[in-house]
C-alpha cells in the first residue's frame, strides 16, 4: 500500500485509538510509570547537579586563564610599542612571534570558556549503560566531550560508544572501540531532555519514548537557522553519517527527510575522526543559493566545529569562469516568456548533450587527436628552430595532460632543445618559456575556452543553441558547457582554491545539469557527499535519476532516506496527492488540516495574507512564509505586501536569511522550512503541468505546522479530488 492510500487509513486509526486503546492502556499503568519517572528524573537531576558544578569550575578556570593570557599579551603589546626602534631587528622578530603565540593561547582559552557556556546549557542528551567481559560501564552522551579531573564525563556524540544510542535497543549490542569491537549487553538507554541547564524529562528508552521524543523535536519551532539534531538522530540517519568509506557517497531524500542536516553532521563527524586528513579549510560546500548557504551556517559551529568554505552554485560557476566570462544569474523558468531560449535550457540539461561534449573534448586531448586542436609550424628558438613535426610529436606525446600545461611543457621542451644548439649571442637571447607557450598557443586551432565550445556547437549542429547577452558574458546555462572547455584547457589546478579541497558536499544535486555534475566530478577527485531529491527539480529539464548522477561519479554509492519527518501528517498527506512517491514514509504527528481559501481576485489575495499573519503573529510560531509560483510575482506580492508589513522578500541578490516573514518563490524556497506557509495563486492555470507538479510538491512540504493555499477562482488539479472538494 503506498503512502496516498496508507494515510487516511493509519491517520483514523490514529485518531480512533488514541481516544480509546491508548488512554486505558496509560490508566492501568499510570500509577507504576509515574513512580518510575520519579525516580529516574531524581538520579538524574541529582546526576546533573554534580556535572554543571563541575562545568562551572571548568569555566571560571578558563576565564581565569583567558584573562592572563589576554593581559599578558596586552602588556607584551604595550612594551613593543614603546620600545619600538631600539631592539634589534633579530628580537623584534621573536618579540613579535611570541606576541602572536600568547594571542593564539588567549583566544584558545576564551573559546574554551565559551564551549563550556554551550555545554552548561545542554551538557548532554542521553546516557547508554553498557556491559562485557571488561565490567559495566555508564557513558553520557552530548555535542561535545567533557572531562574532569582526567575522568570522561559527557562523551561526544561522534565517539565510538554513541552508536549504541543511535543504532541500539536495550539487549545485546557492540561498538567499535579503539581496541576492537566491544560485544556486550545495552542494558540501558535513556533519553535526557535538558534547557538552560535545567531538566525538562528524563526516560528510559521505549518505542513510546523514542516517539514521544522525536514528535517533540519535531514540534519545534523554525528558527532562522539550521539547528543541530544529535539528540534524535534516526538509525537510516546514523548508517549515513558514520559512514567512512571513501569515494562519493549520494544521498536521494524525500522532502523533510534531514538529507541536508545529515550531510551535515557527516562532515563534523568525519572532521571528528579523520582529523589528520580534514580540517575546515578543506572542506567546501556547494549550496543552491546564498540565502540556503546563511541558512545551514550554524549547524557546525554549534557542532563545535569551524565553518567551512560554501559556495553558492552561482558563485561557484563564477570562480570557475574567472577571467573567462562573466555569468549571468540563473532565472526562473517559471518567469520565462522567451520560448527560443527555454528551447536552448532544455537542449544543453540533458544527459546526452553532456556526454557528448565530454566525449569529444577527450577524442581533442586524447593524442590521436592532438592534430585536431594543435596545428605547429616551424618554430625559431635563438639561432635553432623547432620544426612543426617535431612540435606535433611532442604535444601529442604529453597527452591527455591539459593543453595549457602541454603547451608549457612543449615550450620547455624546445628551448631545452634550443639550448643546446645555440652558441654565441644566440645563446644570451633565448627568449623565455611562457614566451615560447605564448607562440605556440596561437598554433592552436581553438586557443581559448570560448572558442572551443563555440568549435563544438558548430561541429554537433547546435550553433543555434548559442546566444551572446553581451560580450564576454554568457547565459546560466552555458556556464558549465564553458567551464567543462576551461578545463581542458587549464585542469582541476585552474580553478582557483579547488586543488585545496579533500571533502566536498554538494546540496540540491538535481539542480545541477548533466553537465554541471560532469565538470565537479572532473574539477574534484576528492571525497563527496552529493544530496537532494529527483522529485524536487524547479526548472523544465528532464529529472536526471540519481543513478545518472552516479554514473558520473566513479564507484559512487546510492542512499535512500525515505522517511518525511518536517511536515505534518496531514501535510503530508496533501503532499502524497499532489506528487506520489513509492516508499514515501510519514511520521505521525498529527496537526491541522491544510486550509484551501477561494480569493476570486487580488484584493481576496491580500486580505487573506493579511489574516494569516494576523493569526501568525498571535501565535509563538517564529516563521512565516508567503511563496509564489515565480520570482516576478514573490517580487510583486512583496512590494504589495510591505504597506502594511514588515518582512523579506528572498532574491538572488538576498545573502542572509532573516527568519520571521519572508516572502519567496519556490525556486528560492526550496531548501528551507517555515513553521507555517501560505501559497500563492494555486490556480487550475497558474499550476497544470508536470513542471508545475514539480514546484507545487517543493512549496507544499516547505510547511512544518500550518499550510494555507490561496486560489482565485479554481484550484488547481494538481491538488488532488479530496482536496478540491474541501475547497
Amino acid at each position: 500500500m503506498g503512502l496516498q492510500e496508507m494515510l487516511p487509513a493509519v491517520g483514523e486509526a490514529v485518531r480512533e485509538d488514541g481516544k480509546q486503546g491508548s488512554e486505558s492502556s496509560w490508566a492501568s499503568t499510570a500509577s507504576s510509570r509515574e513512580a518510575e519517572a520519579v525516580t529516574v528524573e531524581e538520579e538524574e537531576r541529582a546526576h546533573l547537579a554534580m556535572v554543571e558544578r563541575h562545568i562551572e569550575e571548568a569555566r571560571l578556570r578558563a576565564d581565569g586563564l583567558a584573562g592572563r593570557m589576554q593581559a599578558a599579551h596586552d602588556e607584551t603589546g604595550a612594551y613593543l610599542t614603546q620600545a619600538r626602534g631600539e631592539l634589534s631587528p633579530e628580537d623584534a622578530h621573536f618579540s613579535a612571534l611570541e606576541l602572536g603565540r600568547m594571542g593564539v593561547q588567549a583566544a584558545t582559552a576564551q573559546g574554551s570558556s565559551e564551549r563550556l557556556a554551550k555545554l552548561a546549557a545542554v551538557p548532554y542528551f542521553a546516557r547508554v549503560d553498557f556491559a562485557d567481559a571488561e565490567g559495566e560501564q555508564v557513558t553520557y552522551l552530548g555535542r561535545f566531550a567533557f572531562s574532569w579531573r582526567n575522568q570522561a564525563v559527557v562523551s561526544d556524540w561522534r565517539s565510538p560508544v554513541a552508536s549504541l544510542f543511535y543504532d541500539f535497543e536495550p539487549g545485546p549490542a557492540f561498538f567499535e572501540a579503539p581496541a576492537g569491537r566491544r560485544e556486550g549487553t545495552l542494558m540501558r538507554k535513556r533519553q535526557i531532555g535538558i534547557e538552560d541547564g535545567q531538566l525538562r524529562y528524563a526516560a528510559d528508552s521505549s518505542s513510546s519514548v523514542r516517539d514521544e521524543v522525536l514528535v517533540q523535536a519535531l514540534s519545534r519551532t523554525a528558527d532562522a537557522k539550521m539547528h543541530d539534531i544529535v539528540s534524535s538522530i534516526q538509525q537510516e540517519q546514523n548508517a549515513i553519517i558514520r559512514d567512512e568509506a571513501p569515494g562519493t557517497l549520494i544521498i536521494q531524500g524525500v522532502a523533510g527527510s534531514g538529507k541536508t542536516s545529515i550531510a551535515l553532521h557527516r562532515i563534523a563527524y568525519l572532521l571528528y575522526r579523520q582529523k589528520e586528513r580534514l580540517n575546515a579549510h578543506s572542506v567546501a560546500i556547494l549550496s543552491p543559493n546564498q540565502v540556503f548557504s546563511d541558512y545551514i551556517s550554524g549547524v557546525l559551529p554549534e557542532l563545535g566545529e569551524e565553518p567551512v568554505m560554501q559556495w553558492s552554485l552561482y558563485g561557484f560557476a563564477q570562480r570557475l569562469l574567472r577571467g573567462v566570462a562573466k555569468v549571468q544569474p540563473p532565472r526562473s523558468w517559471a518567469d520565462e516568456t522567451d520560448l527560443a531560449r527555454m528551447v536552448r535550457v532544455r537542449a544543453k540539461g540533458t544527459e546526452e548533450f553532456a556526454d557528448e561534449l565530454a566525449s569529444w573534448l577527450d577524442g581533442l586531448m586524447a593524442a590521436e587527436g592532438a592534430h585536431l586542436v594543435f596545428d605547429p609550424r616551424d618554430l625559431p628558438v635563438g639561432g635553432a628552430t623547432a620544426e612543426a613535426s617535431w612540435l606535433a610529436e611532442r604535444f601529442a606525446a604529453y597527452a591527455p595532460v591539459p593543453f595549457s600545461e602541454r603547451l608549457d611543457l612543449v615550450a620547455g621542451d624546445a628551448r631545452e632543445q634550443a639550448h643546446g644548439q645555440t652558441f654565441g649571442r644566440y645563446a644570451q637571447t633565448l627568449p623565455t618559456r611562457r614566451e615560447l607557450a605564448g607562440r605556440l598557443r596561437r598554433m592552436m586551432t581553438a586557443k581559448n575556452a570560448p572558442a572551443l565550445y563555440r568549435r563544438f556547437l558548430a561541429e554537433t549542429g547546435r550553433s543555434a543553441l548559442r546566444k551572446v547577452p553581451a560580450s564576454g558574458v554568457v547565459e546560466w546555462e552555458d556556464a558549465f558547457p564553458l567551464a567543462l572547455c576551461h578545463w581542458a584547457f587549464e585542469g582541476a589546478d585552474g580553478f582557483d582554491g579547488c586543488s585545496e579541497v579533500r571533502h566536498l558536499v554538494i546540496d540540491e544535486m538535481q539542480d545541477l545539469s548533466p553537465v554541471a555534475h560532469e565538470v565537479i566530478a572532473r574539477t574534484f577527485p576528492c571525497d563527496k557527499t552529493i544530496l537532494g531529491d529527483v522529485n524536487q527539480l524547479v526548472d523544465d529539464r528532464e529529472a536526471t535519476a540519481p543513478s545518472a548522477v552516479a554514473a558520473r561519479y566513479p564507484g559512487a554509492r546510492i542512499m535512500s532516506l525515505m522517511r518525511s519527518y518536517r511536515s505534518t501528517w496531514e501535510i503530508t498527506a496533501l503532499a502524497a496527492q499532489v506528487k506520489p512517491i513509492a516508499g514515501l514514509e510519514a511520521v505521525q504527528r498529527h496537526g491541522e488540516e491544510p486550509r484551501l481559501v477561494r480569493c476570486g481576485d487580488t484584493r481576496g489575495v491580500l486580505e487573506a495574507i493579511d489574516d494569516a499573519v494576523a493569526q501568525w503573529q498571535r501565535g509563538t510560531r517564529r516563521t512565516l512564509g508567503i511563496i509564489a509560483k515565480s520570482d516576478f510575482l514573490a517580487a510583486r506580492y512583496g512590494e504589495l505586501m510591505a504597506r502594511d508589513h514588515e518582512l523579506t522578500l528572498l532574491t538572488d541578490e538576498t545573502d542572509e536569511y532573516p527568519g520571521g516573514l519572508v516572502v519567496s518563490s519556490v525556486r528560492l524556497a526550496k531548501g528551507l522550512e517555515f513553521d507555517e506557509v501560505v501559497l500563492l495563486d494555486v490556480d487550475a492555470r497558474q499550476y497544470a503541468t508536470e513542471s508545475d507538479r514539480n514546484l507545487l510538491y517543493v512549496a507544499v512540504t516547505r510547511a512544518m505546522h500550518r499550510l494555507a493555499i490561496l486560489f482565485r477562482d479554481e484550484p488547481s488539479p494538481l491538488l488532488g479530488k479530496a482536496t478540491a472538494e474541501r475547497a
